[in-house]
């Protein structure tokens, strides 16, 4: 009866809290376009930006989480502080293969069957997605080798989190100059083409202040709703309901691209693909840069691994993500990777979730 009562509150918890972030990635959506706009940038960079930087929210709650005492929960009580620690780390490197293939083959999946593509046409690919691409695959590839002695130091968390801030820079920047130097590579857009970086300064104006400030308080709301989350699935973990491995790894990574997946949702809708790819791709840059937080945070180094039953195909599961990643990379600029090729991907992406419950 005991065990009955506490899964029916935690799914309830669960589901309350999820809503709850669905109704608040509406708002940040807005809010960041908003900002974005003040800003003069384009669509494809607000995106890569200001709403990768939204939905990242969560994850980047996780990695604070993982650092301190706030999750309440009976099972987050009686974890080890290192399989705390490692929460954090792998949330971020589960989430990005779930915005990656789970959410982003999905969305072309839905692209297709809304008729706003031709399956057999292949996927274009603009300046901002081509930054966003290569700096995962250089953030992923790093984590990969960092993970190697199942330890992440200091300095190797410094480092993801460096290539996280020179991407947020690089963002505002380089689309131009590349627009600028290679006109005739531009993909028509919906929104925008060619861009320059305002000659005249930003000036700071009281909307951009309202507006900062909203977005600094659904944020807030963010952390609050997603350690309502975490709480509700670690004590399904006491009933059995999934490993610790599979709680730590695979669970928490799909409540906290909860709000990737709504902003996709309404890209899909609007038929922004470009924008699309720009915010998956920033936020798996941005989830992967806080994957050391907590080494970081306490300065000082880190042991990550999981608790399920083979905890040594870890690293095979690490390197899968630069490694699909540069494969995507190689087939957008070969222009050999059209839209059918989601379904493969999502097949794929299956097998790695289902398999990671079962063996981490």
């Amino acid at each position: 009866m005991e065990t009955a009562w506490i899964f029916f509150i935690s799914f309830f918890t669960l589901a309350a809290a999820c809503y709850l972030l669905f109704i608040t990635s509406d708002p940040l959506e807005e809010v960041g376009g908003k900002i974005g706009k003040l800003l003069k940038l384009p669509e494809d960079v607000i995106a890569s930006t200001f709403q990768a930087l939204a939905t990242s929210g969560p994850e980047i709650v996780m990695a604070i989480l993982a650092a301190s005492p706030f999750i309440a929960g009976e099972m987050w009580s009686t974890l080890e502080m290192g399989e705390k620690a490692s929460s954090g780390t792998l949330n971020m490197a589960f989430s990005a293969m779930d915005n990656l293939l789970g959410i982003g083959a999905v969305a072309m999946i839905f692209l297709i069957k809304l008729g706003k593509v031709n399956k057999n046409d292949p996927v274009p690919m603009k300046h901002s997605t081509l930054i966003g691409l290569s700096f995962y695959i250089f953030a992923a590839g790093c984590l990969s080798v960092f993970m190697l002695d199942s330890v992440l130091s200091f300095a190797e968390s410094w480092t993801l989190m460096i290539i996280g801030i020179v991407f947020i820079i690089s963002q505002f920047f380089v689309p131009a100059w590349l627009n600028k130097k290679y006109p005739d590579e531009v993909e028509d857009s919906d929104d925008e083409d060619d861009y320059e970086i305002p000659s005249n300064p930003i000036v700071w104006t009281k909307e951009m202040t309202i507006q900062s400030f909203i977005y600094i308080a659904l944020v807030f709301g963010l952390i609050i709703f997603v350690r309502e989350c975490m709480s509700a699935t670690f004590n399904l973990a006491t009933i059995g309901v999934a490993s610790v491995g599979g709680i730590l790894i695979m669970f928490t990574s799909y409540v906290s691209s909860f709000p990737e997946f709504m902003l996709s949702y309404r890209y899909v809708i609007a038929d922004k693909k470009s924008e699309l790819l720009g915010m998956l791709f920033g936020s798996n840059v941005i989830d992967l840069a806080f994957a050391g937080f907590r080494s970081i945070w306490l300065r000082e180094d880190m042991a990550v691994y999981t608790t399920g039953r083979y905890p040594g195909l870890l690293p095979i599961y690490i390197w899968l993500l630069p490694t699909i990643a540069i494969c995507l990379l190689i087939a957008l600029k070969t222009q050999t990777f059209k839209w059918k090729h989601a379904y493969p991907l999502v097949a794929f992406y299956l097998c790695y979730i289902i398999s990671g419950f079962i063996l981490l």
